[in-house]
């Protein structure tokens, strides 16, 4: 017998809402869902931010192309490199009393530092500082994770790709570049810029398109 697939986003978000409301008070996924809305419109309303405007302090949206920089993480269930993935499983719930209903049993971020390529700018983020806003998508009726703790459940996992166009929302400092070789001159420290976030102006990103990957050279 063949899993039951939701082949519909819409209809698994509808489905996991409800079961989360039914559960009785306020559930973590609606919490989330409210502070998302909120991300989601300090997302919208930011403005665009040039590389001629990047300096100590800027805040606004900037698109670049989204490089790793550490270890490569791949996409569950598709096995597809990225920079980071969040991915969410539900649990479901079988009781003579309650009823049926899923609950959000597991949500995460996994990746660490990542590079926005900017033209010749490059500005650093990590993973796990991020609110996702849009990203590729893909759903499986099991438990995702590396180590499956939950029969029966459900997954969704938003992912980066490796390469794709990103637009970040954030808060720009400086900071000393990692590389030795851009310090060989004491009197010209080279600096690079990170992206970082703050309570009332969280780091938020959108995939925007995805491009293909060079091939290797030898």
């Amino acid at each position: 017998m063949t899993a039951i697939r939701w082949h519909s986003r819409r209809v698994f978000w509808f489905i996991a809402m409800i079961a989360s409301v039914g559960l009785g008070g306020i559930s973590m996924f609606a919490a989330l869902n409210r502070m998302g809305a909120n991300i989601e419109k300090i997302f919208r309303d930011a403005k665009d931010l040039s590389p001629a405007a990047f300096a100590e302090g800027a805040y606004g949206r900037i698109t670049g192309r989204a490089v790793a920089t550490g270890k490569l993480l791949t996409v569950p269930g598709l096995e597809q490199p990225c920079v980071l993935f969040e991915l969410v499983v539900y649990e479901g719930h079988f009781d003579r009393h309650s009823g049926d209903g899923w609950r959000v049993a597991h949500r995460e971020i996994a990746g660490g530092d990542f590079s926005i390529e900017v033209g010749d700018t490059v500005v650093t983020v990590h993973a796990k500082q991020i609110y996702v806003v849009k990203a590729p998508a893909h759903d499986e009726p099991r438990d995702l994770r590396a180590k499956p703790r939950y029969s029966p459940a459900t997954s969704r996992v938003r992912y980066v790709p490796i390469g794709a166009t990103v637009q970040v929302v954030g808060t720009l400092t400086r900071e000393v570049d990692s590389n030795p070789a851009a310090t060989q001159d004491y009197r010209e420290v080279a600096t690079r810029y990170r992206l970082v976030g703050a309570r009332r102006q969280p780091i938020a990103l959108a995939v925007r398109e995805q491009r293909a990957l060079p091939a290797a050279t030898s």
